[in-house]
């Protein structure tokens, strides 16, 4: 189970390790997490959790915004 979700414009937004710095996006309608590779949501320990799920969402505008094809894979 993750540890912190978040549903922002239908996208799940998740980190599933309280100790880990980093968030999985998951589309809408689906299970299967976002292919996003160097450029998936991180923070340090120090920014904390919250400041990745904010990374997370301005990543999902990014993809509504019609920049996914630069953004992510969806395997």
């Amino acid at each position: 189970m993750p540890a912190m979700v978040r549903e922002y414009k239908g996208y799940r937004v998740a980190i599933y390790s309280p100790t880990s710095h980093f968030a999985v996006i998951t589309a809408p309608g689906s299970n299967r997490v976002i292919n996003l590779q160097e450029k998936q949501p991180r923070a340090t320990v120090v920014e904390g959790p919250l400041v990745c799920l904010d990374r997370a969402e301005a990543l999902v505008d990014a993809l509504i915004a019609g920049e996914g094809s630069r953004v992510a894979s969806f395997e």
